[in-house]
């Protein structure tokens, strides 16, 4: 089954270490052993022999996600260095003064705990004191097999996500974030803003550079698909008119945040004149599209070079 690879988070001396994240050198090895087992092809290749019907199980394409400057000052040379495309798949409010605050509190994970579990414990003891109700809802509701697509997470973070996701949703669990970090002396946050995403010079650098840029929504939601119809095609008008007005580029690609969406989201893609989407495992999508490509996430790419 033909399919992308999927990147986030890399590290370097300007850019801290985040869960999963990978230096340069991790990622030219990891683009040497791809390359001893599937042909890489840019963006607009794999577009037209998908389209086509002609996509080989052997060929898959290199996806970035979520705009992060640590795409461009680490993965970025390397992909020039080895003359390879790739599709840099954005959400947009983060250049309208307002970002999710997604990438912002997975920066104060980082950056503040020791490990994910350290994190975990302080989180569930903030839950304790303001909404114990959620804890007991997590024990009386969690299925063990939650989130199992995604084995690099440690049972500590399928719980965390159910939580965040299934239990809080996002207001909520942005109110209780907001307030343990102000509990959490030594945050900045317009370090944080500034160091995490890229420019709108940074991604007409990488158009210049004939890498393509995709859809990723607005505002990044995390189930998509829970949203209405109305506000999911918001989300995705305003992330494509943004990309087509500052970058002049129109995107045909898309890839679903956290992937999540609904028959309805595809539809509303559809009409916005996106025919190629990437899910964010290697499960087959419900639908049967060709907006619902499977994509390996590299940390199990990782895996495979650590044991072979």
């Amino acid at each position: 089954m033909a399919h992308g690879i999927m990147f986030h988070h890399f590290h370097s001396e300007s850019h801290r270490k985040r869960p999963g994240s990978i230096s340069a050198t991790d990622f030219d090895e990891m683009i040497i052993f791809l390359q001893t087992r599937f042909d890489i092809l840019g963006p607009n290749e794999f577009e037209e022999r998908l389209l086509a019907g002609r996509l080989r199980e052997r060929e898959t394409v290199l996806t970035f996600d979520d705009g992060l400057q640590s795409q461009l000052d680490v993965a970025l040379p390397v992909l020039e260095a080895r003359g390879i495309q790739g599709l840099f798949s954005v959400y947009t409010s983060v250049f309208s003064g307002e970002p999710d605050p997604l990438e912002i509190f997975g920066a104060f994970r980082s950056d503040f705990f020791e490990s994910f579990v350290d994190f975990w414990g302080r989180f569930r003891a903030h839950l304790e004191a303001r909404e114990p109700q959620v804890l007991e809802s997590l024990a009386s509701n969690y299925p063990e097999d939650y989130l199992s697509l995604f084995p690099f997470y440690i049972r500590e973070e399928r719980q965390f996500r159910f939580i965040r996701d299934e239990i809080l949703g996002p207001k909520r669990y942005q109110e209780l974030m907001w307030v343990l970090i102000s509990d959490t002396p030594g945050f900045d946050l317009d370090e944080a803003i500034s160091s995490l995403w890229v420019t709108r010079e940074g991604l007409a650098h990488v158009v210049s550079r004939n890498h393509s840029i995709g859809l990723h929504s607005h505002t990044h939601p995390t189930r998509m698909d829970l949203m209405s119809l109305e506000e999911q095609a918001k989300e995705y008008e305003t992330n494509k008119n943004w990309i087509e007005a500052e970058l002049g580029v129109v995107p045909r690609f898309v890839a679903h945040p956290c992937g999540r969406y609904s028959s309805g989201t595809l539809e509303i893609l559809k009409d916005l004149d996106v025919l190629v989407g990437f899910r964010s495992t290697l499960s087959a999508g419900p639908f049967g599209t060709l907006l619902e490509i499977p994509r390996e996430d590299h940390a199990n790419i990782h895996r495979q070079m650590v044991s072979s």
